[in-house]
C-alpha cells in the first residue's frame, strides 16, 4: 500500500511539474488616460487594438472616474473582431515595462466622443464579453466593483488565459451600456505583445 501511495504521490508530482507557467520577461505595455471627458450616453471608451502579426493579451484595465450627477453605468469588457468607426478619439502612448522590450505595435485608443459605428462582436459559442460590472458613479471619484481587478488576477494564474487578440482589426473594448451620464474618468490598461 505505501509503495503504491508512493507511485501516486511521484506521478502528482511530475505531472504538476510539467504544466504550463507564465512566460517570464514578455513584453509588456502599459499606457493611460487621465482625466478626459466621456459624453452622457457613451458606448465604447476604450480599445486595445490589436496588431498584425502579434497575440496581444489584456493583463489589467483600471477605471475610476466622476459623473456629474449620481447615476448606474453597465460597464462591459468585450472583443470586437473589427475595428469602431468615427467619433473623436486620441491614442495613448504606451511605456514597454523594459528598456529591453520593442516598441509597441498594439495601440490604446481612448474616446471622447462615441464612435458613429461599433465593431462586430463574435457570436456563441466563441463570444465576446469577457466580464460585465455595475458602476454606481456619482460626483466623488469612485471604480466599478473590483475595478475590472479580476482580469488582472487571470494573469496570475497559469491555468487560465487573459482576454487575447491576433489580428490588426481586432480590439478588447471598455464599454458603456445603459443612460450613462457624462463622466470624467481615468484608466490604466497593461497589456502583452508576442509573435504569433
Amino acid at each position: 500500500m505505501k509503495s503504491f501511495l508512493a507511485f501516486l504521490l511521484f506521478l502528482f508530482s511530475t505531472s504538476a511539474l510539467a504544466q504550463p507557467f507564465p512566460s517570464v520577461g514578455v513584453p509588456t505595455y502599459y499606457a493611460s488616460g487621465i482625466d478626459w471627458s466621456v459624453p452622457a450616453n457613451a458606448t465604447d471608451v476604450a480599445c486595445v487594438e490589436g496588431a498584425a502579426g502579434r497575440v496581444v493579451k489584456l493583463n489589467g484595465a483600471f477605471l475610476s472616474g466622476t459623473a456629474l450627477t449620481a447615476a448606474t453605468i453597465n460597464v462591459t469588457t468585450l472583443r470586437r473582431i473589427s475595428l469602431n468607426v468615427g467619433g473623436t478619439s486620441n491614442e495613448a502612448v504606451p511605456t514597454s515595462g523594459s528598456p529591453t522590450h520593442p516598441a509597441a505595435l498594439a495601440k490604446l485608443k481612448i474616446w471622447s466622443v462615441s464612435p458613429t459605428t461599433l465593431g462586430n462582436t463574435d457570436v456563441p459559442p466563441k463570444g465576446s464579453v469577457f466580464r460585465r460590472l455595475r458602476w454606481d458613479i456619482g460626483t466623488a471619484l469612485s471604480s466599478p466593483d473590483g475595478s475590472l481587478a479580476m482580469i488582472a488576477a487571470q494573469a496570475n494564474n497559469p491555468y487560465t488565459s487573459q482576454p487575447e487578440i491576433r489580428s490588426a482589426s481586432h480590439a478588447i473594448c471598455l464599454g458603456f451600456s445603459g443612460a450613462a451620464p457624462a463622466t470624467q474618468l481615468n484608466l490604466n490598461v497593461v497589456w502583452t505583445e508576442t509573435a504569433e
